[in-house]
């Protein structure tokens, strides 16, 4: 393994048409090759919907990377004969399919509490979720992969980091902007460095200790970081050597009481200690405690 890695996260407005959006794609792989990056991290749906692994784009996309000799990740809705899943592909310097991670919670339902999964709003909850966080060995290191609303819940950054991710990137499509204090405590709380990027929202970046890049880090905030919306990327250099050794001495690691930690795996009904609050959607009685439909 190397002692440092470069990565480039990319910003990428996604208005619909994957077309449009594969014909914006080389120039950041050029920009990722300038600056002599390991990996190149595109967001979540960027090659398309509901489409094969065979199909076109994706075979575009793989082309793009054998031309650039650089790892990549982008995502993608993959059919499965009459099923789909949330795919994140992750591709190695040949152009080769090394692996998918398949979306493990489902982002679905109205506003404003974006549940629950009711008509209308219930698609990756009726297609195929991941049944585990994993892990993908690259030659500079481990890496592990999140989708969207995968980063909403600190258990999927734990266990991703507990299997061994170093570096792990949060691939997002949806508008808003990647949250600091998430990427920001995750990092703290499991050791790793996490990069993240968004289509059509704002602040694309990296958090965690051992990352170096140009510019002013600000406090509490992503560096580098894109402020604004729109099409781009930052690019960042992750000193590895330092975060091995620090992962080695990783206090909430060696001081961690795991004996505490079993309702973390129960079925925890905490909706029940508020019998009198009525429910503000009427499929909700019927959900509760479900990801999968």
């Amino acid at each position: 393994m190397k002692n440092e890695a470069k990565i480039t996260l990319v910003q990428l407005t996604d208005e619909g048409d994957p077309e449009l959006v594969l014909e914006r794609m080389p120039a950041f792989f050029d920009a990722a090759a300038e600056y002599g990056s390991d990996l190149v991290v595109f967001p979540e749906y960027v090659l398309g919907r509901r489409i094969p692994i065979d199909h076109p784009n994706v075979t575009r996309f793989l082309e793009m990377v054998k031309a650039h000799g650089m790892y990549a990740i982008a995502g993608l809705v993959e059919t499965h004969g009459e099923k789909w899943s949330t795919t994140a592909m992750v591709v190695d310097r040949a152009g080769n399919l090394l692996g998918r991670y398949y979306k493990t919670h489902p982002a679905s339902g109205p506003p404003p509490h974006w549940w629950p999964p009711c008509e209308g709003s219930d698609g990756e909850a009726r297609g195929i979720l991941g049944a585990q966080f994993k892990v993908f060995h690259l030659d500079f290191g481990p890496i592990g992969v999140l989708q969207c609303y995968d980063g909403y819940f600190p258990e999927a950054w734990g266990c991703t980091s507990f299997s061994g991710a170093e570096i792990i990137l949060w691939i997002n499509g949806r508008k808003g902007y990647i949250e600091d204090s998430m990427c920001l405590s995750a990092a703290r709380a499991y050791g790793c460095v996490v990069g993240a990027n968004i289509t059509n929202g704002y602040n694309t970046g990296f958090g965690g200790p051992y990352v170096s890049a140009e510019g002013e880090a600000e406090e509490q905030r992503l560096f580098p970081r894109i402020p604004t919306t729109g099409d781009g990327c930052v690019h960042a250099t992750i000193d590895l050597a330092g975060l091995r050794r620090h992962r080695k001495h990783l206090r909430t690691m060696h001081q961690r009481r795991p004996e505490l930690y079993g309702l973390l795996t129960q079925d925890v009904k905490m909706w029940q200690d508020y019998p009198d609050i009525p429910w503000d959607h009427p499929a909700c009685e019927g959900m509760v405690n479900k990801s999968q439909l």
